[in-house]
């Protein structure tokens, strides 16, 4: 596909995004509606006749460009100031060519595709696009905000100004880092269920179809898979010998330590991926109870427990819960809370925009409930393991420390589990795994235990 085609589609996969989504002052960055990878799903489903080189090339661009839409934006609107003949690049039908461009100069590495001039002198014949690069390589670093410190952090890895704010009180000098960190795209992390394979036989069978895998080396069954593949499509899937779980979701289970015999309540479920490690951590020793609010996704735990060999769990709706049932009865209880999913930004960059205070102020209550709801599960001296995707103080430690102030039975022993320092950081009684120091997606896990 020639350059300008492609650069035709992906413009009009941002048009077709930003549509979807309403756009938030002052940044003009996307802020809600669609899930972008929804749209990009569709917007592939209605072209067959595009190629897997030119879908990667459109996704990497698309991705990209989603990833850094504040800094681009903030690149284009600072040319304009400066030049305001040209104004035209800000035009409704022009703008998203625009914003290519920047991102093309900017931050794009690239690649197999040459920037379209054709289609740039057919746009914008006003301007000329190497004046326009010239001034954006001159640019890049943002000079123009050095008088705004805390905004120009922001800008510079696309954060509305509260995350990165937030995010700085919480990381300090590491916050850049990590803001950094969060815009890397995540590699396809896979867990291999030792219930029907070892870690050796699972890649030696994705190799035989053409999927070079290596293990992990923070988890034990975890292999990074080489690039993206048909995952549903593999020999190896249909036979149950792996599931997609990143190392960050597969250390938590590890953390709550389930042992073959226990009874371990999984309080928030969702599809399993946790219930499913769990289960064969324990092999299929013992039981685990999988509760969710939704059965449509208990539905789904228990075809992939089927197809995983994982026999000892036992799904049960939230609606259908009688306490006095689980009362006391959980060797662990695990809660996996629902929450802003910050932590996942990596694999959800449109999670910059959806995210807003009032959703975290929200899920910290939410949260707070759902702790207290099944503590009670607890048996005397198991534990209660508390863990969210998110990086926020307020949906983790605030929420624990309200938790225990009124719980005194419980006691944090996050810090004495033993756990490996070099591979897990622990301190204050939480684990915080942020993609800055281990290649996963951000979680913060602490485990208590009832006297």
């Amino acid at each position: 596909m020639t350059p300008d085609s492609l650069a035709g589609h992906i413009v009009e996969l941002i048009q077709l995004t930003d549509s979807h989504l309403q756009l938030s002052s002052p940044e003009k960055s996307p802020a809600a509606g669609t899930p972008a990878d929804r749209t990009v799903s569709s917007f592939f489903k209605k072209r067959t006749y595009l190629g897997a080189k030119d879908r990667r090339v459109i996704s990497e661009y698309f991705y990209g460009i989603v990833r850094h839409r504040r800094y681009v934006e903030a690149l284009l609107e600072q040319y304009i100031i400066e030049f305001p003949a040209h104004a035209v690049l800000d035009a409704v039908k022009n703008r998203q060519l625009a914003l290519f461009a920047v991102y093309h100069f900017t931050k794009h590495s690239g690649g197999d595709s040459a920037f379209p001039e054709q289609k740039w002198r057919d746009t914008f014949p006003e301007t000329t696009l190497q004046e326009f690069a010239s001034w954006l390589n001159k640019n890049r670093d943002l000079e123009f905000l050095a008088d705004q410190p805390k905004v120009i952090l922001a800008v510079r890895h696309s954060f509305q100004d509260w995350m990165a704010d937030e995010l700085g009180s919480q990381f300090g000098a590491d916050a850049e880092k990590l803001l950094a960190a969060l815009n890397e795209p995540a590699h396809t992390a896979l867990r291999v269920n030792t219930l029907k394979s070892t870690r050796d036989q699972c890649m030696a069978l994705l190799l035989s179809e053409g999927i070079d895998c290596t293990p992990s080396p923070i988890v034990p069954d975890g292999l990074f898979a080489a690039k993206r593949f048909n995952v549903e499509g593999t020999r190896a899937f249909k036979e149950g010998a792996f599931e997609v779980q990143d190392e960050g979701s597969q250390l938590v289970a590890i953390i709550a330590e389930p042992a073959p015999g226990m009874t371990v309540i999984d309080a928030c479920a969702g599809a399993g991926g946790k219930a499913l490690h769990m289960s064969a951590i324990m092999r299929n020793e013992g039981e685990i109870v999988a509760i969710d609010s939704d059965p449509r996704r208990l539905g789904e735990l228990a075809r992939r427990a089927a197809r995983s060999g994982a026999n000892n769990i036992k799904t049960l709706a939230l609606g259908e819960i009688l306490p006095e049932n689980l009362q006391g009865k959980g060797d662990i209880v695990l809660i996996d809370a629902p929450c802003s999913g910050s932590g996942t930004i990596r694999r959800n960059p449109w999670f910059k925009w959806t995210i807003t205070e009032n959703l975290v102020a929200h899920y910290s209550e939410m949260q707070q409930k759902i702790l207290i709801f099944n503590a009670q599960f607890v048996k005397p001296g198991g534990k209660l393991v508390y863990a969210t995707c998110s990086l926020f103080r307020k949906e983790n430690e605030d929420v624990v420390e309200k938790f225990l102030s009124v719980h005194p039975g419980f006691k944090n022993v996050t810090a004495d589990l033993g756990l490996p320092g070099a591979v897990i950081p622990a301190t204050g009684g939480f684990i915080r795994l942020a993609p800055h120091i281990l290649p996963t997606d951000g979680f913060t896990v602490c485990v208590l235990r009832l006297a």
